[in-house]
């Protein structure tokens, strides 16, 4: 993609803060990540949403950053204006990746209407959100199902704070006499909330329900997950092959995964592994202690938990990232980031409390307040992170004000962790295969 120089010169005096919002879809995987972009001046201003009036930064940044690097194998929605809709800055987005949500004061006359059609045409997807089609009815002069703009319609966003049962029932029942968009429910907040919207025929989702445990509280840890917390326990005791050996051949699918691992490309080269003592030689400390924390996560094996997985590798290249910032940095400092990192999301998974997780395994002291407390610097480059995936621009713009680190290196750096955790994600894949 090319950007102009116009795009150029907005780019190097705008700060930009990046967040996204995962959708999933019926079987808990993530089809496509809301774009949400904020300038840091909205932000100090405490303005709710300035790029919905300043459409060319968002394209230029997109344009800027390598959406495909920033969605992976996942599609887009970006929040869209008149103004960006009526400019050609759309033509340099990759059409089938991108849905174009809509933003609810656009007016769908003859024009806007014409002009949606040329953008389907092109291949992109339209995205309405519910309050836009009441407007449609009460104040847009243009009536729901006559042909306009609900034909033009792939998915309609439907929030469920804002929107009672009844009047998604009969939404939902209005709009499917006329056309059969997926519909999308956002603020999902409890398994209820998501069986009910099930029910009633909604094919997209997301909310705060989708960062919850994946598991019951009373659940207790499966047998292949305390083996792992035993190990990493070990790991962090700087224990020898000796004692590790005997947990692996105790375990056939460990033993297989660290097979595959090490004789996956790039870890043990040309050399083909034969035993369980060279396979952790070949390994190492380092790359095993963070595959076995890896697998924490993924001993579940359901799409909902493969989403957990590369939240938490996100969020670990991030703080790793975060921790070689030129006023951060420390010797060691990046490595106890990552592994700090791998370890703040293991009670989603294991169907305990962190403190319950952090008593298997030897960690140090300053490590453990940084993960239960927030303490120190990794406690802090945690807080960001949290922000940064609760799309909470006001936390982000404190917390990294706070860090010494500007807007836009810390987009910079969450774009690099995306990056990386979409190529680790195929090579995992891959390894699978």
């Amino acid at each position: 993609m090319i950007a102009t120089t116009e795009s150029s010169a907005d780019l190097s005096t705008s700060e930009i803060f990046l967040a996204r919002n995962s959708v999933f879809d019926r079987s808990g995987r993530v089809m496509a990540y809301e774009m949400l972009f904020r300038s840091r001046e909205s932000v100090d201003e405490g303005r709710p949403d300035d790029l919905a009036t300043s459409t060319q930064v968002i394209v230029n940044s997109m344009s800027h950053f390598g959406l495909e690097g920033v969605l992976g194998s996942a599609d887009g929605f970006i929040h869209v204006t008149e103004k960006l809709l009526m400019s050609n800055t759309l033509e340099i987005l990759p059409a089938q990746r991108i849905i174009l949500e809509i933003m609810p004061d656009v007016s769908f006359n003859t024009e806007m209407l014409k002009r949606l059609q040329e953008l389907k045409t092109a291949g992109f997807r339209i995205a309405l959100v519910d309050s836009s089609l009441s407007d449609v009815t009460q104040a847009k002069g243009v009536e729901v199902g006559n042909n306009a703009i609900l034909p033009l319609v792939d998915i309609i966003k439907v929030n469920l704070q804002t929107s009672s049962s009844d009047a998604t029932v009969a939404l939902i029942n209005h709009v499917r006499q006329f056309v059969n968009p997926i519909f999308w429910a956002t603020h999902v907040k409890t398994g209820e909330d998501l069986a009910t919207c099930k029910a009633k025929g909604f094919g997209l989702f997301s909310g705060p329900y989708f960062s919850q445990p994946l598991v019951m509280r009373s659940k207790k840890p499966q047998a292949l997950q305390v083996s792992l917390m035993k190990i990493v326990g070990l790991l962090f005791k700087d224990e020898g092959i000796t004692t590790l050996e005997p947990l692996f051949k105790a375990n056939p699918d460990l033993t297989l995964g660290l097979f595959r691992l090490v004789n996956s490309v790039g870890v043990a080269g040309h050399l083909q592994i034969s035993s369980v003592r060279q396979a952790l030689v070949t390994l190492g400390q380092k790359q095993l202690l963070q595959w076995m924390l890896l697998l924490i996560y993924t001993e579940a094996g359901n799409a909902a938990t493969s989403e957990l997985q590369r939240r938490v590798v996100n969020r670990a290249r991030l703080i790793e990232l975060l921790s070689q910032h030129e006023d951060i940095t420390q010797p060691g400092l990046s490595d106890q980031a990552f592994v700090v990192g791998l370890l703040s999301l293991a009670h989603k998974v294991t169907g305990q409390t962190l403190e319950e997780v952090l008593k298997h395994i030897h960690l140090a002291e300053h490590l453990q307040n940084a993960l239960l407390h927030h303490e120190g610097i990794l406690g802090q480059l945690l807080v960001l992170t949290d922000a940064i995936e609760a799309a909470d621009f006001s936390r982000m713009e404190a917390s990294r004000s706070h860090l010494g680190i500007s807007a836009q290196s810390l987009t910079d750096l969450q774009l690099q962790a995306i990056h990386w955790t979409n190529e680790l994600d195929r090579q995992m894949t891959a390894m699978k295969g």
